[in-house]
């Protein structure tokens, strides 16, 4: 535990130095939002929601799409030791494989959680995102299993791939593929039926799906248990294989 705090700290700190990315990733989505509202708005009431803004779905729908980008970043945490020559050190102490992937994990799934909330409370201010009658604590539940999830898979990429450019054509197809099949681009209900079929093997469907329920159907804790109960048991699985997976003597390409 030592050791993983030690590297969290360290993280934290790297971030703090330089936050440019976040900001960046924080201040696109805000873009976004008001470009494709009001076509949200339309398709939500054709399926019935004649309350419906578009913002119930846009917002989330950014926040999901824009969070597996900054989840992203636990890839390029490790990518950039190597890239540094400060691995070695790393392996040199007394952290274990498993100790070093959590303290990568934390801030990133800390910083994940935050950035989704404070995207939403804009969201509330540029699209007027309202909950309706939702509960706070069950969009934080979603919000939470969908950061700890994506973090997982993205470790299980870190340890899979060798180079930086992988990780980031991985990365970038990676989250506009499972937002367009999530749901988190277009409602889940206007996509082809192939893409219906194939949306519940994706993280995105199921944080989408939790949103959904407390935007457009005022639902509670009780009504995202079991979208948060598949992301969190998605990420113990792919957790396990991430750490089975990694090897510290593995060398990582940081630079192209």
């Amino acid at each position: 535990m030592t050791a993983t705090l030690a590297v969290a700290r360290t993280q934290f700190r790297i971030i703090r130095r330089d936050p440019w990315f976040l900001v960046v990733m924080f201040g696109m989505p805000l873009v976004v939002m008001p470009l494709f509202a009001s076509t949200m708005g339309f398709a939500l009431r054709a399926e019935g929601f004649e309350q419906a803004t578009g913002a119930e779905l846009v917002v989330p729908g950014q926040t999901v799409l824009f969070g597996f980008f900054v989840g992203g970043s636990t890839a390029f945490s490790v990518f950039r030791e190597h890239g540094w020559k400060t691995w070695d050190r790393l392996r040199a102490s007394a952290a274990s494989p498993t100790a070093l992937l959590a303290g990568y994990a934390i801030p990133w799934v800390i910083i994940h959680f935050l950035y989704s909330t404070l995207l939403m409370v804009a969201g509330s201010f540029f699209v007027g995102l309202r909950l309706n009658g939702g509960s706070a604590l069950a969009v934080a539940l979603i919000m939470a299993a969908y950061a700890v999830c994506v973090v997982a898979i993205v470790l299980l990429a870190t340890a899979t791939l060798r180079t930086v450019n992988q990780v980031n054509g991985l990365l970038n197809v990676g989250a506009m593929l499972l937002g367009g099949l999530g749901g988190a681009l277009v409602p889940h209900e206007t996509l082809p039926g192939w893409a219906q079929a194939v949306a519940p093997a994706t993280p995105t469907y199921w944080a989408m799906q939790g949103h959904r329920a407390v935007f457009l159907e005022q639902g509670g804790l009780s009504d995202v248990v079991g979208p948060a109960a598949v992301l969190f048991a998605a990420a113990a699985v792919v957790t396990v294989l991430a750490v089975k997976r990694f090897q510290t003597d593995e060398t990582k390409e940081f630079f192209a």
